[in-house]
């Protein structure tokens, strides 16, 4: 019983998904493709042969019909989850055994991962943590020490208490005073790497984490690859993850990299290089000039500016939506933008101005556009300008990005909506446009 087969039909924008796994060999598998590919929907599915809950309370009623189900093959023993009507969700009649139910750990991303939902149960065991430490019978847990002192380069953590409460074990930093740092105070990235060493070590043979790299900066995500690999040789287990990470995907082997694909609502798992990968993502070809951003709005209103300060430019230009502001800043800073897309000065970061504040905001080669978002810009403009230009009747919207959608379905364009923006703003625009004909010259006189 050392293969898993796992069919979605139906669910959400997949009508059709097969992943078929051999348990009997342990290793990594990543999955990597665009947005809306199909990823956490497949990672949401097989957390829901452990907690069968799991579309109810993490996907809309609409994300389901008649046709819904999963159908799960653990060497031939099956359990299907098929649509019910009265829960309006996915509802599982067969006897599911032990072995099936216990076979997978998964971790989601915010909001619903144990990442960040641990911090209830850890503070319940406060009382218990603080007088363990207090009179010293804690335990040292070197194998978790040296899992996180690789990982962020460091012998911080060599100070990590382990005190085991009602069953489960709960970590600290203890300080040289007696003083401590519980887990779920330590950084987002931290806690999870604890999380993840917590669940390497429990009972499933199949770990899955959607978006490993979230809450890890570019250097730890690079070191990650390595002690994962480790572990599921050490603890005999398999772990699939997802990622956009270059830093992390170009750590890994040729043969534990997958590219999902969705063609029509039919999603395909297709093994894949890092080079590959590399150019499906985030399409790192040929271009004189990469601009990196954090999301599509941006790159869209990117692709304006250029066209209204750089309407001569010659150059041939990529921007680029890599993800968070920090994933950019690390790619940036770091050697992976030289050696993958092109030298230095031929790459740069463009963000919103919300990201003023972080520590590489003073970088050379991160830039900043002068509105901290481009759709909730839009929506304030229609609440301070009396003479706003643009047809818009309802006055209710929260959100920036419903308001900019209600926008266009009235008539406006996505370009008349940027160019009332920037002719609102035109002196703070100086800046960016100065840098653009800079970075994308006109032709030589």
């Amino acid at each position: 019983m050392s293969r898993l087969q796992v069919t979605l039909e139906a669910i959400q924008h997949v009508t059709h998904l097969h992943l078929d796994m051999d348990l009997s060999k342990s290793g990594l598998m990543c999955l990597v493709g665009r947005n809306g590919a199909g990823k956490t929907t497949l990672v949401r599915a097989l957390r829901n042969l452990s907690n069968s809950d799991t579309f109810i309370r993490t996907a809309t009623p609409y994300a389901f019909s008649q046709k819904s189900r999963i159908v799960y093959d653990l060497g031939g023993e099956q359990a299907t989850f098929a649509y019910n009507n009265t829960l309006r969700s996915l509802d599982c009649r067969d006897k599911i055994s032990k072995e099936l139910r216990e076979l997978v750990a998964a971790e989601l991303p915010m909001p619903y991962g144990a990442r960040f939902n641990y911090f209830k149960s850890a503070s319940e065991a406060d009382q218990d943590i603080r007088t363990a430490i207090a009179l010293k019978t804690y335990h040292c847990p070197g194998e978790l020490i040296a899992f996180l002192n690789a990982i962020y380069e460091t012998d911080r953590y060599s100070a990590m208490a382990e005190v085991r409460v009602r069953g489960k074990n709960y970590y600290a930093l203890v300080r040289e005073d007696g003083t401590y740092i519980r887990e779920d105070y330590l950084s987002s990235g931290e806690h999870f790497l604890i999380n993840l060493f917590r669940t390497i070590k429990g009972p499933s043979k199949l770990l899955v984490i959607d978006e490993i790299d979230l809450s890890l900066d570019a250097a730890a995500q690079a070191n990650l690859p390595s002690w994962l690999r480790e572990f599921s040789g050490q603890y005999d287990c398999k772990i699939l993850f997802t990622t956009h990470s270059l830093a992390l995907m170009r750590q890994l082997e040729v043969d534990e990299i997958f590219y999902m694909e969705d063609n029509a609502g039919s999603v395909s798992i297709k093994p894949t290089s890092y080079s590959n990968a590399m150019l499906m993502l985030f399409g790192f070809a040929g271009y004189d000039r990469y601009m990196l951003t954090e999301d599509k709005m941006l790159v869209a209103f990117i692709e304006h500016l250029i066209r209204r300060y750089c309407p001569e430019t010659l150059l041939t230009y990529k921007i680029i939506f890599i993800g968070g502001a920090s994933q950019i800043a690390g790619l940036i800073d770091g050697k992976e933008a030289d050696q993958l897309l092109a030298s230095q000065e031929k790459v740069v970061g463009i963000l919103d101005a919300d990201q003023r504040n972080e520590k590489f905001s003073d970088h050379p080669r991160i830039r900043m556009i002068p509105l901290e978002s481009v759709e909730e810009a839009i929506l304030a403009a229609s609440r301070e300008d009396a003479m706003f230009p643009f047809r818009a009747a309802r006055k209710d919207f929260s959100k920036g990005k419903d308001f900019n959608h209600y926008l266009k379905q009235q008539g406006a364009t996505q370009a008349q909506i940027f160019d009332y923006l920037i002719a609102r703003h035109e002196s703070a625009f100086q800046d960016i446009a100065e840098f653009l004909r800079g970075f994308l010259p006109p032709p030589h006189r």
